[in-house]
């Protein structure tokens, strides 16, 4: 007999909000109704602890934080942070150079903001749909306008096709480079690069042990190669219909989609019963 869920751990984009970044009026009740069984629930995202914080707010959530791919983990509530795992600041100019002579569209990212080059190739339009929820800026150099170290690194494509091709290169690249970073697709456009052996099972694995709960009773929802390794720890991985096949094949079951409130279908499944 399977353990009760008393840890329910949510991916942000394309699985508790689609491409409006607006939470659906099921996936909130959803929420309260878990959440007034006592269960707590977290957000794990590859976003930084203010978009994350924003919409756990919204949602009444008061458990820690899973951000920046398992890097960080940040009680929003009281502002503090319980866990991180930063990038070398060693790997800033080789990252940097790679960025240049290959053409990539790069960024870091920090706790509070995000940074992107002064001169950027991408399109306007597709950067204001994902920055819209955090704060960012431009700088002259990432060599000199970073000031402290990033959790982690953004490369972003014009049209998902490009997306794997990328993935497969920019691996390539910093094991030349002798650099042996995590590298995963985190959206249809982007491309991750974090410390090694860093994921968002290692995150969630740590929040469970601090919070003393058990993997087995621990519900995890995503939809992208990013939650992958958080659905195969968790006691109960749930992917979303149209996710990844790398996060469909790591789920116990699919959900519907984003659209159609998927991670409300998996709390309603799996913490409501």
């Amino acid at each position: 007999m399977s353990l009760p869920i008393r840890l329910v751990a949510c991916d942000l984009d394309n699985t508790l909000v689609g491409p409006g970044m607006e939470l659906s009026p099921r996936t909130c009740a959803a929420v309260s109704q878990v959440l007034a069984r006592g269960v707590a629930v977290t957000i794990a995202t590859g976003r930084g602890p203010v978009p994350a914080g924003r919409f756990a707010a919204a949602l009444g959530l008061t458990a820690p934080l899973i951000c920046f791919q398992g890097g960080l983990v940040y009680d929003y509530v009281a502002r503090r942070v319980l866990h991180e795992v930063r990038l070398d600041p060693a790997v800033i100019p080789i990252v940097t150079r790679l960025a240049e002579t290959h053409g990539w569209n790069l960024q870091f990212e920090t706790p509070s903001m995000i940074y992107l080059p002064r001169e950027s190739n991408h399109p306007a339009a597709l950067l204001d749909d994902l920055l819209s929820v955090a704060p960012w800026q431009r700088v002259d150099s990432f060599l000199t306008g970073l000031p402290e170290a990033p959790h982690k690194f953004i490369l972003a494509v014009h049209s998902p096709a490009e997306r794997d091709a990328l993935a497969a290169e920019l691996r390539q690249r910093l094991v030349e480079a002798g650099l042996h970073l995590t590298v995963v697709p985190s959206h249809p456009i982007l491309v991750e690069g974090t410390p090694p052996g860093l994921n968002k099972a290692t995150g969630l694995a740590w929040l469970a042990d601090y919070l003393r709960i058990p993997a087995e009773s621990v519900l995890a929802v995503g939809d992208n190669d990013n939650d992958a390794p958080m659905l195969a720890w968790a006691g109960v991985g749930v992917a979303l219909e149209g996710g990844s096949p790398a996060a469909q094949a790591a789920a116990d079951w699919i959900a519907p989609t984003v659209g159609n409130d998927g991670a409300a279908a998996a709390l309603e499944k799996y913490a409501l019963t």
